[in-house]
């Protein structure tokens, strides 16, 4: 059905477009989220100033900057790619820049694996905690840890199989 070298460009073209489409929606929820940032704010500075504070809207914004936090460093990273090399590439030689690049891409894989299996744990063990004025689940602002761990994973998983797939880096 499929060659080996037929899979590789199938699985690298199929990797590619889920990176592309994740990173288009997180991009869409940054800007959500930013822009309700601002109208929180803005709403809680209006009714201060009206001698009316609201209560919740320092724990919302600050829930929603760490999820900015986490989604867009998968954001920037797709953007940017993988640097690793950027400028000491040509000294080492073509061979050794791409098995050093798939080692810090592996390297970098593990790391998100690790940070999305402890930030699973954490948020599932955080469950009966809740937050001060919401009183919502800790596991819901926490939630964006392994959320944005695993779009980290499915972003190096596509940049290893264009690693993969150069004939030259």
């Amino acid at each position: 059905m499929f060659r080996s070298g037929e899979r590789a460009v199938l699985m690298q073209s199929v990797l590619q477009r889920a990176s592309h489409k994740i990173n288009a929606v997180v991009e869409k929820v940054l800007l959500v989220t930013g822009s309700a940032i601002c109208l929180i704010l803005f709403a809680q500075v209006v009714s201060r100033y009206a001698g009316a504070s609201l209560g919740w809207s320092e724990e919302v914004s600050r829930h929603l900057l760490v999820a900015i936090t986490f989604l867009g460093g998968t954001a920037a990273y797709r953007r940017a790619g993988f640097i690793g090399l950027k400028g000491i590439g040509h000294n080492i030689g073509p061979a050794t820049q791409k098995a050093i690049l798939l080692l810090l891409e592996v390297l970098t894989l593990f790391c998100f694996l690790a940070i999305a299996s402890f930030g699973t744990a954490y948020t599932l063990r955080a469950w009966h905690h809740t937050t001060s004025s919401l009183q919502i689940p800790m596991s819901i602002p926490f939630v964006v840890i392994p959320l944005s761990s695993i779009i980290f994973v499915v972003h190096v998983l596509a940049d290893m199989a264009v690693t993969l797939g150069r004939k030259k880096p």
